[in-house]
């Protein structure tokens, strides 16, 4: 909770509210540290004015960022997808760079304060004018990183880039923890007991977090194996089952067992990899619409799905089991496939440069080394080609797409690796 609390941008501008109200306050008792001959060669109105200045600057620059940024998630949420805008939302640099200015504001007004109040001698007036330069000193720094920041803010481009970083660190750390930390759950009908007694869900809403480590001490506190079956990213209601447990537990622990899962009104980037790999989708699918018409996105955002899927399955793998009494059900490759790839194909509309585009895609993903993967990029390879063939109308293109769907000749040639230039049409 204080990790997420911690990206929204009123918690950040608080705590730099609250150092810079510390900040005005200590300079009043630091003034006994100044060397007698300093504060004499310091103008008395010099400070007055610097924080003047820096006042009223400080709050047309906030307002102006503000509205900059507010203009920005609103263009992310018309031109890529409202998904994204959360992430826009929780970036980092807007958020230091609205949150120092709101800082500078009300560490300059509460020294103004303070001093037409009389609570700075000379020398205190001396460490406020070096703690002034310092503030100065910082403020330029963020405005320099923050108009570079700005040139990039809600384009299609810059969201995408966020969006896959979270997607990949995701789907990364869902490669070293396949089951977050606990045992295999690979078959529920195998692996679950027939006597197990389901814990349903009280809310009705999107799993955003599992806390595994209060699944694993109440299992051992209450002596109960525990089989998680819904995943962050799921949708749940007050009908759907949460975990089965290996004997009926009292109102009390069902309680504690339901408050291992944080359920939202929406998805989360953090262990919800998947989610990723949908607002991908999405931008493609909104490039692609007849509206915007923008190959290039859609071509960008294929790239992004396989490179984020080679760096999946080429994660190294910790299966080691840290909550010995707790199931979970693995990420399976079919649903990854399924949430980046099944909305392009659905929406490109027989594009043929799209076509040809994930068919080379598939054929990339095939020849890793892995057979889940290899199975998908073939079963995905016949689903582009069979409905590509419905749309195209040149025998040139229809000859393209044939050499590059993968059927059994290409499985065969298998040692012969892929390359995208093997055919003469122009590679994205």
């Amino acid at each position: 909770m204080f990790l997420r609390a911690n990206k929204l941008l009123w918690v950040k501008a608080t705590y730099f509210a609250l150092l810079a109200i510390i900040t005005a306050i200590a300079s009043i008792y630091l003034g006994e540290f100044v060397p007698f001959d300093i504060f004499q060669k310091i103008g008395a109105d010099t400070v007055d004015t610097i924080l003047n200045i820096l006042a009223s600057s400080m709050l047309a620059v906030t307002t102006f960022s503000l509205t900059t940024v507010v203009s920005a998630y609103a263009a992310a949420t018309s031109s890529v997808t409202p998904r994204a805008t959360k992430l826009l939302m929780e970036d980092s640099t807007a958020q230091n760079a609205l949150s120092t200015f709101i800082g500078s504001f009300i560490f300059s007004l509460i020294a103004i304060i303070f001093l037409n109040s009389g609570m700075y001698d000379q020398k205190g007036r001396v460490v406020l004018f070096v703690v002034t330069l310092g503030v100065i000193a910082i403020i330029l720094v963020t405005l320099i990183r923050w108009i570079e920041h700005l040139s990039r803010l809600g384009r299609v481009g810059e969201t995408s880039e966020l969006v896959e970083g979270v997607t990949r660190k995701a789907l990364l750390e869902r490669a070293r923890e396949p089951y977050l930390g606990a045992n295999p759950l690979a078959d529920r009908e195998l692996d679950i007991p027939e006597n197990a007694v389901p814990v349903r869900s009280e809310q009705t809403g999107n799993i955003q977090y599992i806390d595994m480590g209060k699944m694993d001490h109440l299992s051992r506190d209450r002596d109960l194996d525990i089989y998680v079956i819904s995943l962050p990213g799921d949708f749940v209601s007050v009908s759907s089952i949460l975990v089965y447990v290996d004997k009926p537990v009292s109102s009390e622990t069902r309680r504690e067992l339901l408050g291992a899962f944080v359920v939202g009104h929406e998805r989360n980037f953090e262990q919800d990899p998947r989610f990723g790999l949908c607002v991908l989708a999405e931008i493609a699918a909104r490039a692609l619409s007849a509206a915007v018409n923008d190959y290039g996105t859609g071509i960008d955002i294929i790239n992004r799905g396989v490179r984020l899927l080679t760096n999946y399955a080429q994660a190294e793998r910790h299966a080691e089991v840290k909550y010995e009494r707790v199931w979970v059900p693995p990420l399976t490759v079919s649903n990854l496939f399924s949430d980046i790839f099944a909305p392009i194909l659905r929406d490109e509309g027989g594009i043929t440069v799209i076509d040809i585009k994930l068919l080379k895609a598939f054929a990339e993903l095939y020849n890793l080394d892995n057979g889940q993967f290899k199975e998908e990029a073939r079963k995905y390879s016949r689903q582009c080609y069979e409905h590509a063939l419905r749309t195209v109308a040149l025998d040139e293109d229809r000859e393209t797409l044939k050499k590059l769907v993968i059927d059994e000749a290409m499985a065969e040639r298998k040692e012969q690796p892929f390359h995208s230039g093997q055919t003469g049409r122009t590679d994205f």
